[in-house]
């Protein structure tokens, strides 16, 4: 996976013949689970009894916990403890004040254009804290803009939205103004994560990503604070400073009602489901959807299904391939090769086999959660094998004495790559292969562990650089659909000097230029909604990914754990930890 899209679904299931969207239907699951529902709103149970540890489990187990520098999906859940940005979403994906009082929007007038740009106004909280006492204030938002932005500025953190401010106006110790150069509707997103101005500006800006800080930082604004950091444990403690000037928040607003809260590491997720079912930890939501079966026979425990802002797909790479690594694929400059491929692509099989009859197909990048940009009228996934050998026979490709088509002396072959140490992916890999191969197609298999098809551009990563012709993985993506333009406007390819692109399928299509360039010519949000609503046609059409499924949270926790509530958005299970109680 990749927190590019910053890393699923309503109440709803794609059918397997093309049966339509039904937001109001539950998805049925398997034995032993909960249904999936429309997150309800988020009201907290004030706590009956205060104090005590608890323990939260996890598989992959994080080496730093910086926001902006090096980021890692595995330290989102302690991230989330000891850092707070401007603004939080909750588990409906909608936006409240975190360190800012309330979310900035036109219709309060905190967001205003001007000429080409906008300007965004923050009112932070009077009398917020950091955990050594000293005050959170303004000038602690405009030394994170300049971390983010500056000489020190770490490779693989996006820039997007960043680079379009053009300076920041302090208007006294809890106000300042956020100017951008350019509209950018999805300013809500930023500054996720505020840092410490006294702690940090001491540092050499070209020294601070590799600062020990980042490795148990010392100050912080979240819930709780640092304790102690080991190789498979991280033991946090109440932040006695949090609760300062945030009293009637939703969300926390009070000194978090546990004492403790220790991360364990776990080598395999077997071994983190079997801690949960001997109660060595309380919690537990870094599973994939293959250990669905596994957690419904679990007892004592209380499981969650819940949404999540990402999807699975496969990039087909639309740029000049490498030789060394296949060489161009046959669908360039051939669209009947991409939707021979579609129609070909086994989801139904996917769908009953690995994904044991779960997560819903989809054929949008964007989620039914963000419900004013949704395309709700496009077409379901089709599996339909004899129209795809149909289109490939009509465009010329006929099939060779061997089976496998040829058009012009050139074979229907390409190669597929994912990760090669995720086993969910590799049952995914075989039934995917194994659908195209079926249309007379020379599929092989290239396989890459996570480090290398992940890594940055500067680093030689498999799908920043290129180095692939078709790729199964997942984007883990923000709120808002603005993120797409990064990752599929044809201006964001990866290149020398633009390393934190990260339109990684080199996906250079009009349609879809154009209506996610008009999402960005408005702050309405009827407008924007309705360029997105185009775009996802177009992406339809353009075949520059294939979407499989979207995926699933899944939460395992103890009957005695209070507001326990998974988070569609990229905050994840830990969003809410101050409210986070155990009984008896």
């Amino acid at each position: 996976m990749v927190a590019g899209r910053l890393a699923v679904l309503t109440a709803l299931v794609v059918g397997l013949t093309g049966c339509s969207l039904a937001a109001s239907q539950p998805a049925p699951a398997p034995a032993g689970l909960p249904s999936v529902s429309t997150p309800a709103a988020y009201e907290p149970q004030p706590a009956s009894r205060r104090g005590g540890t608890i323990a939260i489990g996890s598989w992959q187990f994080p080496t730093s916990f910086s926001p902006y520098f090096a980021t890692q999906t595995a330290s989102t859940q302690v991230q989330q403890a000891i850092f707070d940005g401007l603004l939080g979403a909750d588990n409906r994906v909608r936006w409240y004040g975190d360190l800012a009082r309330e979310a900035p929007t036109v219709g309060n007038g905190a967001v205003k254009q001007v000429g080409a740009g906008m300007d965004v106004t923050y009112q932070l909280r009077p009398g917020l804290r950091w955990s050594d006492g000293q005050a959170l204030t303004a000038d602690d938002v405009i030394f994170t803009l300049r971390t983010i932005t500056g000489p020190g500025a770490a490779a693989g953190f996006g820039q997007e939205g960043y680079d379009q401010i053009s300076g920041i106006e302090r208007l006294g110790e809890s106000a300042l103004v956020v100017h951008f150069r350019t509209l950018y509707p999805a300013y809500k997103s930023l500054f996720p994560a505020v840092l410490p101005r006294h702690r940090l500006e001491q540092i050499a800006p070209d020294k601070l990503a590799a600062d020990s800080y980042w490795l148990k930082p010392d100050v912080v604004s979240g819930p709780f604070k640092v304790q102690e950091v080991t190789r498979d444990r991280v033991t946090l403690v109440r932040n006695g400073e949090y609760a300062q000037g945030r009293s009637g928040m939703t969300v926390g607003g009070h000194p978090a009602y546990a004492d403790q809260v220790v991360f364990r590491g776990y080598p395999t997720r077997q071994a983190l489901l079997a801690a949960v079912k001997a109660n060595d930890v309380q919690a537990a939501s870094d599973l994939s959807e293959r250990e669905l079966p596994t957690v419904g026979r679990l007892s004592g425990v209380r499981v969650s299904l819940a949404p999540a802002l990402q999807y699975e797909q496969i990039s087909l790479n639309q740029g000049t391939v490498d030789p060394r690594v296949g060489g161009t694929p046959p669908w360039a400059g051939d669209p009947a090769v991409l939707q021979a491929l579609d129609l070909g692509l086994d989801r139904p099989g996917l769908e009953r086999g690995p994904l044991n009859s779960r997560p819903p197909l989809t054929s949008s990048p964007v989620s039914p959660l963000v419900d004013w940009a949704y395309a709700s009228d496009l077409a379901p996934p089709r599996y339909d094998p004899g129209q795809a050998r149909q289109l490939l026979d009509a465009a010329g490709w006929r099939l060779g004495a061997d089976g496998v088509r040829v058009k012009n002396g050139r074979r229907l072959s390409f190669s597929v790559s994912t990760t090669d140490d995720q086993v969910l992916r590799a049952a995914e890999e075989e039934i995917v292969v194994s659908g195209w191969r079926k249309l007379g197609i020379d599929v092989s298999v290239q396989n890459y562990s996570s480090q290398q098809l992940f890594a940055a551009f500067e680093k030689d990563g498999v799908l920043a650089r290129g180095l692939y012709q078709a790729a199964i993985w997942a984007w883990i993506t923000p709120i808002d659909p603005d993120s797409e333009f990064s990752t599929l406007h044809s201006s964001r390819a990866p290149a020398a000097g633009r390393s934190s692109n990260q339109n990684y399928s080199r996906c250079h299509d009009g349609g879809i230029d154009d209506s996610l360039s008009q999402g960005r010519t408005t702050l309405d949000e009827v407008q924007r909604g309705a360029s997105y609503r185009a775009f996802q046609h177009a992406y339809a059409v353009a075949r520059c990914e294939l979407p499989l499924y979207r995926r699933l949270a899944i939460g395992v926790a103890s009957p005695r754990l209070h507001n326990f509530v998974l988070n569609a958005g990229p905050a994840g299970s830990t969003w809410n930890l101050a409210d986070w109680w155990l009984d008896r």
